[in-house]
């Protein structure tokens, strides 16, 4: 079994201490572990140009969805995913919220790593498909984040935002935990719950790898307001509405003696986001938009001419 390490801090930062704690206890349980550092890895952003959706090749049309970014080390980091039966990212906290490196890598992962697109597109292509079927392979995760900040309202959005890497290839996080006040590099080498936690959590993701996915438990130590993604981050609406930021899923507010509690339904919990069927809806949703699009893409000419002639950007 392989365990892939994501390093998306400095070499040798509290983030990078912390994984290799993970990777160290994971490792005495029988698992192969390996790191990869981010910045070491030259990766392209994601530019918008939506060919791996609505291209030639696009999963809308039944084809494979490969991104058409070439010369980078995606293609590295794309066979050690897939090789890989377990992943744990760990990360520093930048303005409350994922490095803009790790943002990048999820943005060129997109719809060509989505079970669900691919799934799709497969229908829509007769059975055939050229996506790599490792893609289907059973992953589970871990998260780890670290602040500098002593107070966790300057981390509100570095766990609940690492889903958006796993989700759309349905890999169950297993585990989750932040950490704070660690703000020097190396100075979380020095908290040692801390390193006893990124232990564990090293541990807890090298047990649930191999296990069939209905067996893989959520082992972290907040089961967090939402019951899928185990987040805390949520928008509330009109009413008593509120929504998970992650999921997508509508809860009702409640407030029983003195405490505020979020009920999903069993409904709603199976069109979350993180779950195939609320991924396959967002894949006719967007065949929608572009059979709207086709019905009036002679128009785009003439409507575009007018912001190509105003002030052309600075080169």
């Amino acid at each position: 079994m392989k365990l892939l390490g994501l390093s998306a801090g400095r070499k040798m930062g509290n983030s990078e201490i912390l994984l290799k704690e993970a990777l160290m206890a994971a490792e005495e349980t029988g698992v192969e572990a390996e790191i990869l550092r981010l910045h070491d890895l030259k990766i392209k952003p994601c530019t918008g140009c939506t060919s791996c959706v609505q291209g030639k090749n696009g999963l809308i049309f039944g084809g494979s969805g490969q991104c058409v970014i070439k010369n980078d080390d995606m293609p590295l980091f794309n066979e050690k995913l897939w090789e890989s039966d377990g992943i744990i990212i760990s990360m520093p906290v930048f303005i409350f919220q994922p490095p803009g490196y790790l943002k990048v890598l999820i943005d060129r992962c997109g719809p060509s790593h989505d079970q669900a697109f691919v799934m799709e597109a497969k229908k829509v292509a007769g059975g055939k498909s050229g996506a790599d079927p490792r893609i289907f392979k059973s992953r589970v995760a871990g998260f780890l984040s670290v602040g500098g900040a002593p107070h966790f309202d300057w981390a509100s959005l570095a766990l609940p935002l690492m889903n958006t890497f796993t989700f759309p290839m349905e890999i169950k996080v297993v585990d989750m935990h932040q950490v704070m006040g660690s703000a020097i590099p190396g100075q979380v080498s020095l908290n040692d719950s801390a390193l006893a936690r990124a232990r564990k959590l090293g541990q807890n993701v090298a047990n649930a790898m191999g296990k069939p996915k209905e067996k893989v438990k959520y082992m972290g130590d907040d089961p967090g307001t939402c019951p899928v993604c185990h987040c805390n981050a949520m928008l509330v609406g009109r009413e008593s509405m509120v929504e998970c930021a992650i999921c997508g899923i509508k809860g009702e507010l409640e407030q029983k003696d003195g405490k505020i509690t979020v009920t999903f339904s069993k409904e709603q919990q199976a069109i979350s986001r993180l779950t195939l069927e609320g991924k396959r809806r967002h894949f006719y949703e967007i065949a929608d938009v572009q059979r709207e699009f086709d019905s009036r893409k002679v128009e785009l000419p003439a409507k575009l001419e007018k912001y190509k002639s105003y002030k052309p950007a600075w080169k």
